[in-house]
C-alpha cells in the first residue's frame, strides 16, 4: 500500500513538493484540478478535474524506491518501447529528471521536467539529447515529450506514453478510434483485423496501426467516457493483462486489471530518425467528457 505524501515545501501558489518514500513527487491543487507528478521518471501519478475522479490510475502496489518503474499514471517509455532494447520501455522512466519550469495561469499550471544525456544513458544508448516532458494541466491533461538531437549525428527512437486509464469495471469497458486491424502481441505480431473498437472481457496487448488520431474509452460502470488524443504516434497500443497476468505481477494489486484500461500514443519500432538540431514530440491529451460540459 502506498504511503503517504510527506511535505517537503511550497514551490509555487498551487504546488508543493513532497515525497513518497525515496521519490519527490510535485502535488498540484489549482481550482481547475488536482494532480500529481513524480520527478523520477517524469510520471503523471494522479490528474483529477475539480470535482471528478482522477483520470489515471494508480497501484496501490507501486514501488517508490526511485529505481524500479512506477505502475500506473501515465509512464514515459523512451527511447525505445516495449523489448527494442533494454531495459524495458526505455531508461526514461527509470531517470530522476530535473525540475525546469513552473507557470501557473487562471485556467491551470503548466509544469516542465527536463532529462539530458548521462554516463548511465550512454551506457544505454550512445547519443546526446535534450528530452522536456511538458504538462498542461487545465480541465484536461496535456502531456508532450519533446526531444532534441543534440549530438552530431541522426539517430533513431521510439517510446510511448503509457497512460493508464482509470475504470470501474474494465471488463464492461470499450475503445473507440482503433482502426480496423491491429498486431497482436499474443500471437507474436500477427496481424489480425478488427472491427474498429475493443472490449476487456479477456486480456488484451495490440498495436493498433491505424487507429485515429482521438480514441474514446466508455466506462458505462462508472457513467464516464474520457477522449485520447494522440500527437506524433504511429500506433496506438491498447492493454489490459488479465487476472492471471495481474496476480504475478509484484507491484500490481491482484484485481488491478479490473480498474484501468491502457491507451498509449506510441511509436512502437524505434525508427524515428531525428537529425542534428532537429526536435520530435510525442503527445498525448486526456479528457475527462463530463469535465467541459
Amino acid at each position: 500500500m502506498s504511503t503517504p505524501l510527506l511535505f517537503e515545501r511550497q514551490l509555487s501558489a498551487s504546488v508543493d513538493l513532497c515525497y513518497r518514500q525515496s521519490v519527490p513527487i510535485l502535488r498540484i491543487n489549482h481550482p481547475s484540478c488536482a494532480a500529481t507528478i513524480s520527478l523520477f521518471g517524469a510520471h503523471l501519478l494522479s490528474f483529477a478535474p475539480t470535482g471528478e475522479p482522477s483520470l489515471v490510475w494508480m497501484s496501490r502496489n507501486a514501488i517508490y524506491d526511485a529505481q524500479t518503474p512506477l505502475r500506473g499514471g501515465v509512464p514515459i517509455c523512451w527511447p525505445w518501447f516495449g523489448q527494442s532494447g533494454s531495459p524495458s520501455h526505455g531508461f526514461a522512466r527509470r531517470q530522476m529528471w530535473q525540475l525546469a519550469q513552473i507557470d501557473e495561469q487562471p485556467d491551470g499550471v503548466t509544469v516542465q521536467l527536463q532529462l539530458s544525456e548521462s554516463e548511465q544513458s550512454v551506457a544505454l544508448w550512445p547519443h546526446r539529447f535534450d528530452a522536456t516532458v511538458t504538462f498542461t494541466l487545465t480541465q484536461k491533461a496535456d502531456i508532450s515529450l519533446a526531444v532534441t538531437n543534440t549530438d552530431q549525428h541522426d539517430w533513431a527512437m521510439g517510446g510511448a506514453l503509457h497512460s493508464y486509464l482509470t475504470v470501474a469495471d474494465s471488463e464492461q469497458a470499450s475503445v473507440d478510434g482503433v482502426g480496423n486491424q491491429y498486431l497482436d502481441n499474443f500471437s507474436a505480431g500477427e496481424k489480425k483485423p478488427a472491427p474498429g473498437h475493443v472490449t476487456f472481457e479477456a486480456p488484451v496487448d495490440r498495436i493498433y496501426t491505424g487507429a485515429h488520431d482521438t480514441l474514446s474509452l466508455t466506462d458505462p460502470v462508472g457513467s464516464r467516457r474520457i477522449t485520447v488524443t494522440n500527437q506524433g504516434a504511429t500506433s496506438a497500443v491498447i492493454w489490459n493483462p488479465g487476472q492471471a497476468a495481474s496476480v504475478k505481477m509484484a507491484d500490481m494489486d491482484d484485481d488491478g486489471y479490473q480498474h484501468f484500461v491502457c491507451i498509449e500514443a506510441a511509436l512502437e519500432t524505434p525508427n524515428t530518425v531525428v537529425s542534428p538540431g532537429q526536435t520530435y514530440t510525442l503527445a498525448t491529451t486526456l479528457c475527462d467528457e463530463k469535465a467541459l460540459r
